[in-house]
């Protein structure tokens, strides 16, 4: 699970790449930071409810927190192995270690028990997603070429259900998640069960994903074609096919 800010007032730099020679059929998309954000920040929120619990933070304060831990605790599993998996009791023991981490960071006080369980509801609600400007209209003018589309996320159970609180569920003929998959990207595995279902193959689909090792190495991996989406021009120069906003996928596609 990821989730930014995307409103930092950034100028993007726009790239137009050229597509590949093959058609393509069917597009897949990552989901956080690709197609919807968190708002309030990550950050907002786990100030909000540990300054209850005890001493008052602030989101400047949790911030680089949260930002460490969540580095730290991702290098705990190699690439490809399914993180909410990797602990004895699952996603909510994931999310119950990374939470220690921030409290033991931030030497804060609060218990971590009830804790745990306000912040997973919290995370559930898809009041605090939001649905990025473009991604409905994109995924509105795709479904109208007669294109296929799917999400491939690195995220636990709760996506589906996220999904569909925000009416995003009805566009995708497949919805493939990590937690629920046992795999993770950048690991080719979780791009063909996807390809399979779907009844596609990895040359005829374009994913669309915002991070270089996940999205764009592991669907590039896994044979498929690659668009890296860069809303603030971090990875400009780097030699990514990158779009800076979901509605240059229409432009390629044209």
């Amino acid at each position: 699970m990821k989730c930014d800010d995307p409103t930092s007032g950034i100028e993007w730099v726009r790239y137009h790449p050229r597509m590949p020679s093959s058609p393509i059929t069917t597009i897949t998309f990552d989901a956080g930071n690709t197609l919807l954000y968190c708002d309030p920040t990550p950050a907002e929120i786990y100030s909000e409810l540990l300054s209850r619990h005890g001493r008052s933070v602030t989101a400047d304060e949790v911030e680089p927190v949260f930002a460490g831990a969540w580095s730290d605790l991702q290098e705990q599993t190699p690439p490809g192995i399914d993180r909410y998996n990797s602990r004895p009791g699952g996603e909510k023991e994931w999310w119950g270690a990374f939470l220690r981490e921030v409290l033991a960071r931030l030497d804060h006080g609060a218990s971590w028990r009830p804790l745990i369980d306000e912040l997973y509801a919290a995370f559930s609600n898809p009041s605090v997603w939001q649905v990025y400007p473009d991604t409905r209209a994109t995924l509105e003018s795709v479904r109208d070429l007669g294109l296929q589309m799917a999400v491939i996320s690195n995220w636990d159970r709760r996506l589906p259900d996220i999904l569909h609180g925000l009416d995003l569920t009805g566009w995708f003929q497949a919805i493939t998640v990590s937690a629920i998959e046992g795999i993770e990207k950048p690991a080719a595995g979780i791009f063909h069960r996807t390809l399979e279902r779907l009844g596609v193959g990895p040359e005829e689909t374009l994913h669309v994903g915002d991070s270089p090792l996940e999205d764009y190495e592991g669907s590039k991996a896994a044979g498929m074609n690659p668009l890296l989406i860069d809303r603030a021009g971090n990875f400009a120069g780097n030699g990514y096919r990158r779009i800076s906003s979901l509605g240059e996928v229409l432009d390629l596609l044209s």
